[in-house]
Protein backbone atom coordinates (compact mmCIF):
# COMPACT_ATOMS: atom_id res chain seq x y z
CA UNK A 1 0.00 0.00 0.00
CA UNK A 2 2.77 2.41 0.54
CA UNK A 3 4.13 2.08 -2.45
CA UNK A 4 1.14 2.42 -4.29
CA UNK A 5 0.79 6.19 -1.73
CA UNK A 6 4.64 6.73 -3.30
CA UNK A 7 3.72 6.59 -6.94
CA UNK A 8 0.38 8.38 -6.57
CA UNK A 9 1.86 11.20 -4.45
CA UNK A 10 4.81 11.62 -7.09
CA UNK A 11 1.57 11.70 -9.92
CA UNK A 12 0.27 14.45 -7.80
CA UNK A 13 3.35 16.83 -7.78
CA UNK A 14 2.91 16.51 -11.47
CA UNK A 15 0.77 18.94 -12.21
CA UNK A 16 2.34 21.59 -9.56
CA UNK A 17 5.07 21.43 -11.55
CA UNK A 18 3.91 21.77 -14.62
CA UNK A 19 2.03 24.78 -13.72
CA UNK A 20 4.77 26.60 -12.58
CA UNK A 21 6.90 25.56 -15.47
CA UNK A 22 4.41 25.89 -18.07
CA UNK A 23 5.04 30.04 -18.42
CA UNK A 24 8.30 29.73 -18.85
CA UNK A 25 8.35 26.86 -21.88
CA UNK A 26 5.11 28.56 -23.31
CA UNK A 27 5.09 32.61 -22.80
CA UNK A 28 4.22 34.91 -20.80
CA UNK A 29 0.62 34.63 -22.06
CA UNK A 30 0.24 30.98 -20.22
CA UNK A 31 1.41 32.91 -16.61
CA UNK A 32 -1.88 34.09 -15.46
CA UNK A 33 -3.72 30.75 -16.60
CA UNK A 34 -1.17 28.70 -14.92
CA UNK A 35 -1.14 30.61 -11.72
CA UNK A 36 -5.03 30.47 -11.69
CA UNK A 37 -4.52 26.41 -12.27
CA UNK A 38 -1.83 26.12 -9.41
CA UNK A 39 -4.02 27.72 -6.47
CA UNK A 40 -7.28 25.68 -7.47
CA UNK A 41 -5.19 22.26 -7.91
CA UNK A 42 -3.18 23.71 -5.14
CA UNK A 43 -6.94 24.60 -3.19
CA UNK A 44 -8.26 20.84 -3.92
CA UNK A 45 -4.61 19.40 -2.27
CA UNK A 46 -4.72 21.31 0.07
CA UNK A 47 -8.81 20.38 1.46
CA UNK A 48 -7.68 16.38 0.38
CA UNK A 49 -4.58 16.90 3.23
CA UNK A 50 -6.86 18.53 5.85
CA UNK A 51 -8.93 15.42 5.34
CA UNK A 52 -5.84 13.61 6.43
CA UNK A 53 -5.40 15.50 9.67
CA UNK A 54 -9.31 14.98 10.02
CA UNK A 55 -9.09 11.23 9.81
CA UNK A 56 -5.89 10.81 12.28
CA UNK A 57 -7.14 13.41 14.61
CA UNK A 58 -7.57 12.92 18.44
CA UNK A 59 -8.61 15.47 19.59
CA UNK A 60 -11.08 18.28 18.95
CA UNK A 61 -8.81 21.49 18.15
CA UNK A 62 -7.19 19.05 15.52
CA UNK A 63 -9.99 18.77 14.20
CA UNK A 64 -10.83 22.59 14.12
CA UNK A 65 -7.75 22.90 12.42
CA UNK A 66 -8.34 20.75 9.86
CA UNK A 67 -11.05 22.28 8.85
CA UNK A 68 -9.38 25.64 8.60
CA UNK A 69 -6.79 24.63 6.25
CA UNK A 70 -9.60 23.60 4.18
CA UNK A 71 -11.48 26.72 4.27
CA UNK A 72 -8.22 28.58 3.62
CA UNK A 73 -7.62 26.21 0.04
CA UNK A 74 -11.30 27.28 -0.41
CA UNK A 75 -10.76 31.02 0.03
CA UNK A 76 -7.84 30.67 -1.85
CA UNK A 77 -9.95 29.74 -4.83
CA UNK A 78 -11.92 32.84 -4.66
CA UNK A 79 -9.70 35.36 -3.73
CA UNK A 80 -7.48 34.95 -7.14
CA UNK A 81 -10.11 37.29 -8.30
CA UNK A 82 -9.03 40.14 -6.39
CA UNK A 83 -5.07 39.81 -6.74
CA UNK A 84 -3.32 36.51 -7.05
CA UNK A 85 -0.76 37.18 -4.81
CA UNK A 86 -2.84 36.79 -1.77
CA UNK A 87 -3.98 32.26 -2.58
CA UNK A 88 -0.47 32.01 -4.24
CA UNK A 89 1.07 33.38 -0.16
CA UNK A 90 -1.39 31.96 1.50
CA UNK A 91 -0.72 28.12 -0.11
CA UNK A 92 2.67 28.74 0.22
CA UNK A 93 2.19 29.05 4.08
CA UNK A 94 -0.40 26.61 4.46
CA UNK A 95 1.41 23.42 2.71
CA UNK A 96 4.45 23.31 5.53
CA UNK A 97 1.97 24.05 8.46
CA UNK A 98 -0.25 21.48 7.05
CA UNK A 99 2.29 19.17 6.81
CA UNK A 100 3.41 19.70 10.27
CA UNK A 101 0.31 19.40 11.86
CA UNK A 102 -0.36 16.27 10.16
CA UNK A 103 3.35 15.21 11.14
CA UNK A 104 2.16 15.79 15.29
CA UNK A 105 -1.49 14.21 14.59
CA UNK A 106 -0.72 10.88 11.90
CA UNK A 107 0.35 7.45 12.65
CA UNK A 108 1.60 7.17 9.33
CA UNK A 109 4.45 9.15 10.14
CA UNK A 110 6.18 6.23 11.79
CA UNK A 111 6.54 5.32 8.70
CA UNK A 112 10.15 6.38 7.63
CA UNK A 113 9.43 6.15 3.93
CA UNK A 114 5.62 8.00 4.29
CA UNK A 115 7.49 10.75 6.28
CA UNK A 116 10.30 11.23 3.57
CA UNK A 117 7.30 11.14 1.09
CA UNK A 118 5.49 14.29 2.47
CA UNK A 119 8.51 15.87 3.64
CA UNK A 120 9.50 15.78 -0.04
CA UNK A 121 6.49 16.36 -1.33
CA UNK A 122 5.49 19.32 0.67
CA UNK A 123 8.98 20.73 -0.04
CA UNK A 124 8.64 20.29 -3.86
CA UNK A 125 4.79 21.96 -3.95
CA UNK A 126 6.31 24.68 -1.32
CA UNK A 127 9.17 25.60 -4.03
CA UNK A 128 6.23 25.62 -6.57
CA UNK A 129 4.47 28.18 -5.07
CA UNK A 130 7.86 30.14 -4.20
CA UNK A 131 8.72 30.20 -8.21
CA UNK A 132 5.02 30.80 -8.90
CA UNK A 133 5.27 33.69 -6.47
CA UNK A 134 8.77 35.49 -8.18
CA UNK A 135 6.36 34.75 -11.71
CA UNK A 136 3.46 36.55 -10.23
CA UNK A 137 5.50 39.52 -9.35
CA UNK A 138 7.13 39.93 -12.57
CA UNK A 139 3.50 39.92 -13.93
CA UNK A 140 3.11 42.97 -12.18
CA UNK A 141 5.96 44.65 -12.57
CA UNK A 142 5.58 44.92 -16.45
Amino acid sequence: MLKTKIILGYLGFIPFAAFTILPWILGENWLRPSLISLVIYGAIILSFLAGIIWQSSKKQSDLIIAIVFSLLGFAGVFLFTVNIMIPLVLLTICFPLCYLQEKRTSESFTDEDYASLRLNLTTGVTACFVLSIFSAIGLFTQ
